[in-house]
């Protein structure tokens, strides 16, 4: 019998916050962020849903995150925003994947391989105009980059900068400039320009300037609000919430420890109830004695140290909450609701880092059209049988006609 902790993951909001920033940018491209296993939502049905929703290409981290995609069915453009490794060079070659470069060796030895194969390798190049992780630096980006594109086998389809600080417009708004400088230089050199992108979620709500030819949202498509943007432009569903039951119930008397290290005494006799979700799950130990879950439409606070697999809760107040009774950790129930911005703003973190933190063997149970389309048996990054069936291969494979993302069949 499956444990009764899962996340419900609405492909329905996703689909509806890809149409949002759709909408918001006008004619320009998305490219998706699906990478970190689609934020912890699962990244080939995130994939697929965005694709639906309008997404022109997919972003990831790593070369076996495209694999992923691939193997998924997907033949959207799927583009590397971090260096591979050599040695992933002939899989991205075999896929047809998107490689970043950040140097002109990996250049060199893409363009050799491609070469050898009588084949063109997709490249986008990256330019470090803040960030400091990778990239070329702005002041010998513009002559890498015309270096690079005069290499054979290889086609430049990007340029792209990442925003340190996207919630600070004046910060970004000088990123933005010197990625212009870069881009004027090219001008300048007569290099016709390839896709240019910037903008993550916060730029894309805030700094049209930034929109460029392409936005590359991640966070507001799961439909979460960026810290500190401006967010007043969209109206934005949660894709992710967060369940369980109550597996057991005691009552105890006031004075009574509880927890590892007693670092909760209860002040009354209390009804403690145990939840079968822990840090193991992604219920972060910082949630000791600070998180609230919803039970029967009320809050009921965290009591104790989150262990690794179960977390108490104090129940007093909140009637009939025996055993069997259901939990929401994230999301809405009747007239309540415990989002992820709001726990994220009280643990002092992001939003990003409590999606991502729910754990693989957290199952993932997917929503469309208000009805279960599939559901992980363990891990998120395994795709429910049958679930490609609800997205028609034109979904996915293809560019949207118009841009407007409408490929569900009437019956949907």
């Amino acid at each position: 019998m499956a444990r009764p902790t899962y996340a419900e993951i609405n492909l329905d909001a996703i689909i509806q916050n890809t149409r949002a920033v759709k909408k918001l940018i006008g004619g320009k491209k998305i490219c998706a962020a699906v990478k970190a296993d689609g934020y912890g939502h699962g990244a080939v049905a995130a994939a697929y849903a965005m694709c639906a929703g309008g997404a022109d290409m997919l972003a990831v981290a790593m070369t076996e995150e495209a694999v992923q995609l691939r193997k998924a069915g997907i033949a959207r453009p799927v583009i590397l925003l971090s260096p591979a490794p050599r040695e992933d060079i002939d899989t991205i070659l075999d896929l047809g994947i998107t490689a970043c470069i950040s140097d002109v060796p990996f250049a060199g030895e893409l363009s050799a391989a491609a070469v050898r194969r009588g084949a063109t390798a997709r490249a986008q190049v990256n330019v470090d105009t803040g960030m400091g992780r990778v990239g070329f630096p702005c002041a010998s980006a513009a002559d890498a980059i015309m270096t690079i594109q005069q290499l054979p086998g290889l086609e430049i389809e990007g340029l792209f900068t990442h925003f340190a600080c996207s919630e600070d417009v004046s910060v970004t708004a000088e990123q933005l400039r010197m990625f212009k400088y870069v881009t004027d230089r090219l001008k300048s050199a007569g290099m016709t320009l390839p896709l240019l992108h910037a903008a993550n979620s916060a730029a894309t709500l805030q700094m049209p300037d930034a929109h460029l030819q392409c936005v590359r949202p991640g966070l507001i498509l799961y439909g979460l609000y960026p810290p500190g943007a401006d967010a007043s432009g969209v109206v934005l569903r949660p894709a992710m919430s967060l369940h369980s039951r109550v597996v057991f119930c005691k009552k105890v008397s006031a004075g009574t420890r509880l927890g590892y290290g007693h670092t909760f005494t209860t002040e009354r006799d209390s009804l403690i109830a145990t939840l079968p979700l822990g840090y193991h799950d992604g219920y972060l130990r910082q949630y000791s004695n600070r998180g609230e879950v919803l039970i029967k439409g009320k809050r009921a606070p965290v009591v104790g140290r989150v262990s690794m697999d179960q977390t108490l809760v104090d129940v007093t107040d909140v009637p009939q909450a025996g055993e069997g009774a259901e939990v929401v950790i994230y999301g809405r129930q009747g007239d309540s609701s415990i989002r992820v911005e709001e726990m994220a703003a009280r643990l002092e973190r992001i939003p990003y880092e409590l999606t991502c933190a729910v754990a693989a063997r957290v199952r993932r149970r997917y929503i469309l059209n208000s009805t279960v389309v599939g559901e992980t048996s363990s891990c998120s990054q395994d795709v429910p049988e049958g679930l490609r069936n609800y997205f028609p291969g034109s979904t996915i494979n293809v560019p949207p006609p118009g841009g407007d993302g409408n490929f569900f069949p009437r019956s949907f």
